[in-house]
């Protein structure tokens, strides 16, 4: 149904050269498109036109632009956008330049439930596809051809001399049902029109011959012998071939899928194209599949919120209509997503994945003996663990980049916490942030890197870490081949080997999944496009072509071993908090111990004094803590002293600072001063990121909140500006945590106070503290 009557616009379509090169990636074909995006709106800003509507296509766009000075499009703006294409291909290298096709029309564009339509915008596409379009870019050394349609060309382009008429050129364009004369140009590099010469026969003076007449044949013999001449021809007539039927136009077939199957996705539905255009009696182009990459977090985002970001079409393409993600899981986190928002439009509708390839330990030879294998190929969550506890080095890809990242934080989690769900209890559950942490600093994930991306910084690097990556992005390590969007293929490396997990080996299933925009009609010319692109995914010639390019069958056989029991992924699993806590849990901490020195601290405490049961939480809280970690310690009495300064590298000095001995200054302590002093120093480096933690440790034995200003040092605890700082107090004397008002400023600092019975029994409470103070979402 039509939304709006048909209104006269002129039409601006470009259509980037070779954007599907193999030589451009997925990166690079982004930086394209933002390129493409930047320079059209600074031409039109510079040629004092409006943006107006558009529409992406992926390689291109089209443009809507009523009310307007027709003759500005051929005027200014040519010129314009070139020097823009030339501003941004001069800070950019050869993958990401832009090299544009134009075509300009006018006419009646109409508006329905699947977008705009109309004859005009159909001849404006015509012109932009046609192939003397497509040549004069091929041979021009500028950024530009550009194409008007012969009515604009006579109406406007000729009566405009701003627009240069006499540099374009006439052409006859038969594209599709389409044939027309196209008037095609390149401003920044015009070629002047020759006039073609004209050549004049002399006369020449027949000599006159008499005049001869002859009988006048009877018109029953002319007929007969026409008819004589003419029964050779109808043979020749009836056998003459038929008119050239039209094509209608090819069904557009926008695909998502991840930057690991992206290249493989490319061959087969090129491979798709062309069957059905040889499948189709009258050779007519059938669909159009254009196939965007994403990573994992970008397709979750987009997805998850039904497209309706609003940088979405820019940073993610155009609306999918089908999305191939590297694993199941990511269905069940957009569905967790769409579920939270009610009324968005969108629905996912899972088939059978098209391969599969599992996630593997990718190791260096050197430490292969460490892992421990089972029969050379088998290895196990506790094997692994073991070994990264040990120091070995190991990494993983990040959970927000790549499906092979989130199902090995998935997996290793579950074996660090110990429980077979990670739903939204577990996940904040008071042990996560320690555990999270402890299992960050053993296999840390490299930020912003997929399988592909992360094996071609280990290829470089010197010591090779092990990696948890797909088995995929191994086999095309092994074989020299290009690694993720950035590493292009080189010789050889020192191979890697491949371990495969026991029990529960996480597998990347590629499932197909139809995007249905429930917003609006659906297309069934395209649902039938997509079953037969389904088909063709599932059938044995494109099996192939997935084995060749390093996937597995569907039914998991491959170069590899038989795999064990797949890992169990429950939908209720909280992968926004999975995230999150990764992300957090690898912050690198700084935190500052504040231990009060004052004469009471030398009072009895179950086996000791409190002051020597001090130093031993002082001890025992560091175990969390590496070297190149932040922390400092400070005392404090009537007045505030740095013990050991605030840095990394200094945990072993604050070690032999925390004894027993410790001495204790004379007069009462200051516990409000010390939590003040403490915020201001944590604060003090502007440039630091992540959360602080101040831990005092105290009996406030004389703490007096009558004679504190306790509002305004409730205000400088909660000020979380430049940067969040939490504190957690540690009380040595019972009650004191309320009475001296420690436990309203701890909860201002969105932490607590803790009256300490036992070093014992309290420490892993304190620990699990310190790590929410450090590491907990939020």
């Amino acid at each position: 149904m039509s939304h709006s009557t048909d209104k006269h616009t002129s039409i601006l379509a470009v259509d980037v050269e070779s954007y599907g090169d193999v030589r451009r990636t997925d990166r690079h074909q982004r930086v394209v498109r933002d390129g493409l995006y930047a320079a059209l709106h600074r031409a039109l800003d510079r040629a004092k036109l409006p943006w107006g509507y558009h529409e992406d296509r992926g390689d291109g766009l089209f443009l809507l632009i009523p009310d307007v000075p027709k003759g500005e499009l051929v005027a200014s703006l040519p010129h314009e956008l070139a020097a823009a294409l030339r501003e941004h291909n001069a800070d950019h290298g050869p993958e990401t330049q832009i090299r544009l096709k134009v075509a300009i029309h006018a006419g009646e564009v109409g508006s329905d439930d699947n977008g705009k339509h109309g004859t005009d915008l159909n001849h404006a596409f015509r012109l932009l596809e046609s192939q003397p379009l497509r040549s004069a870019l091929a041979g021009s050394p500028g950024v530009l051809a550009l194409a008007v349609s012969d009515w604009f060309y006579e109406h406007v382009v000729k009566h405009q001399p701003a627009a240069n008429p006499a540099i374009y050129r006439s052409h006859t364009v038969q594209q599709k049902e389409t044939k027309t004369t196209a008037w095609i140009c390149t401003p920044d590099y015009p070629r002047p029109v020759t006039p073609t010469p004209t050549f004049r026969l002399p006369t020449v003076q027949w000599p006159k011959l008499p005049k001869i007449r002859l009988p006048r044949p009877r018109w029953q013999a002319v007929v007969l012998t026409a008819l004589l001449l003419l029964a050779p021809m109808t043979n020749l007539l009836a056998g003459a071939a038929a008119p050239v039927t039209r094509c209608a136009n090819p069904v557009q077939l926008n695909v998502l899928t991840s930057t690991e199957m992206a290249p493989a996705l490319r061959l087969l539905a090129l491979n798709f194209e062309r069957k059905s255009y040889q499948a189709d009696e009258n050779r007519c182009r059938q669909a159009r599949v254009l196939v965007v990459a994403d990573t994992y977090g970008g397709a979750v985002d987009a997805l998850g919120q039904g497209w309706s970001g609003r940088n979405d079409l820019r940073d993610h393409g155009p609306e999918p209509h089908v999305w191939i993600p590297d694993s199941s899981v990511d269905i069940d986190h957009v569905a967790a997503r769409l579920a939270r928002v009610p009324g968005i439009g969108a629905t996912l509708e899972p088939r059978p994945g098209i391969a599969r390839s599992p996630i593997v330990l990718a190791a260096p030879k050197a430490m292969v003996d460490a892992l421990r294998p089972v029969d050379g190929k088998w290895v196990t969550w506790q094997s692994i663990a073991l070994a990264a506890s040990s120091g070995d080095g190991f990494t993983r890809p990040d959970p927000r980049s790549s499906s092979a990242g989130m199902l090995a934080t998935i997996a290793y989690y579950r074996h660090r916490l110990e429980q077979p769900e990670l739903t939204s209890k577990v996940m904040t559950g008071e042990s996560v942030p320690r555990i999270a942490h402890s299992a960050e600093r053993e296999i840390p994930y490299a930020p912003e890197l997929d399988s592909g991306n992360l094996l071609c910084a280990i290829r470089n690097t010197p010591g090779q870490p092990a990696a948890l990556v797909s088995e995929k992005a191994v086999i095309d390590y092994n074989r020299g081949r290009q690694l993720g969007s950035d590493c292009s293929a080189s010789a050889r490396p020192e191979a890697l080997t491949p371990f495969y997990l026991q029990t529960e080996s996480p597998v990347q299933d590629y499932p197909f999944v139809v995007v249905r925009w429930t917003d609006r009609p659906e297309h069934h010319q395209r649902r039938q496009v997509i079953d037969r692109f389904y088909e063709y995914l599932m059938s044995p010639p494109a099996a192939a072509d997935l084995r060749n390019s390093g996937f597995r069958d569907r039914d998991g056989r491959g170069e590899g071993p038989v795999l064990s029991t797949a890992l169990p992924v429950n939908p209720a699993t909280a992968f926004d908090l999975l995230q999150g806590a990764a992300a957090v849990g690898s912050t690198h901490p700084r935190v500052l111990f504040a231990v009060d020195a004052g004469q009471s601290m030398g009072a009895p405490f179950q086996q000791g004094t409190r002051i020597q049961t001090a130093n031993e939480l002082v001890r025992r809280l560091l175990q969390q803590f590496r070297d190149d970690d932040e922390v400092g310690l400070l005392t404090f009495g009537t007045t505030t002293q740095d013990v050991v300064p605030l840095g990394p590298e200094q945990t072993n000095a604050i070690r032999k600072a925390a004894r027993p001995d410790f001495p204790l200054t004379p007069g009462d302590s200051d516990v409000y001063g010390a939590i003040e002093a403490g915020m201001d120093r944590l604060r003090a480096d502007k440039k630091a990121r992540g959360t602080d933690l101040l831990v005092i440790i105290t009996d406030s034995a004389t703490a007096d909140v009558s004679q504190t200003d306790m509002p305004a040092l409730k205000m400088k605890v909660t000020g979380q500006d430049p940067r969040v700082t939490r504190l957690l107090v540690v009380n040595l004397l019972a009650g004191r945590c309320e009475s001296a008002g420690l436990t309203e400023l701890a909860k201002a600092a969105a932490s607590s106070c803790v009256d300490l019975t036992s070093v014992e029994d309290d420490i892993p409470k304190l620990a699990n503290l310190v790590a929410a103070g450090l590491w907990r979402q939020g």
